[in-house]
């Protein structure tokens, strides 16, 4: 004879998700250095930090640099990029923020482009 117990964890527990606890996780890459290799300065990466936190009550920074390439008029252009994680409770409520930051970062890192995953896509914006 098999009985089944009931679960023991309350809702929305680690293991337990529920619909207030599921986030949809971004990304947003981050060049070091402009496209004539001149490095940002921390004071650069500190101000977007912060408005991270600010828009999204936090931020994961991923260990290492990602690799990336792209071309314009013929000119294959590398960059070392940070990856930026940020937590959305809604990508339809917060999917502005995104944007919002994304613009900002072109701003500050003199880029025409920043690149965003989330979802499993992703977007140049």
């Amino acid at each position: 004879m098999y009985v089944l117990a009931k679960p023991t964890t309350r809702p929305g527990a680690p293991g337990n998700p529920t619909k207030d606890n599921i986030m949809v996780l971004a990304e947003v890459l981050i060049p070091v250095a402009d496209n004539d290799g001149a490095s940002f300065g921390a004071d650069v990466f500190a101000g977007f930090e912060a408005e991270l936190v600010e828009n999204f009550g936090g931020f994961s920074r991923l260990p290492g640099f990602v690799l990336g390439a792209w071309q314009d008029e013929g000119v294959v252009y590398q960059d070392e990029l940070i990856v930026y994680q940020v937590a959305l409770s809604s990508l339809l409520r917060e999917g502005s923020k995104v944007v919002a930051v994304a613009e900002s970062a072109k701003r500050s890192f003199r880029q025409e482009a920043i690149f965003v995953r989330y979802n499993g896509l992703a977007e140049v914006l």
